[in-house]
């Protein structure tokens, strides 16, 4: 096992803490999966480090958080309205991976 698959092994088992989950719950493993893979596409790199995984972890959250709510966009509920950010990344998940962004060249024709 590589140092990368350690570190997320080990975001993975903080992320089951957090959440609550079990270790065997494949829904949480797949919403990591799955926001480690909108991290990269986000930032442009291929493999993820340390820090992308912890921006994985906090964005498997807000997925794990938006099971019930999914596909709205709006709700009020006894006099309290509620709006949820239906595009992708949170902002404040994606100001912590703007420095890891890779830049793209291109030509001035």
């Amino acid at each position: 096992m590589s140092s990368l698959d350690d570190e997320k092994a080990i975001q993975l088992v903080q992320l089951q803490a957090r959440v609550g989950a079990n270790s065997d719950d494949d829904v949480l493993s797949g919403y990591f999966d799955d926001a480690i893979q909108a991290v990269l596409d986000f930032t442009g790199q291929s493999q993820p480090n340390k820090a992308l995984l912890i921006a994985a972890k906090r964005l498997a959250v807000v997925y794990w958080n938006q099971q019930a709510d999914e596909g709205e966009t709006q709700r009020t509920e006894g006099g309290v309205s509620r709006t949820f950010e239906v595009t992708g990344i949170p902002s404040s998940i994606r100001s912590s991976l703007m420095p890891y962004r890779v830049a793209k060249t291109r030509s001035l024709r």
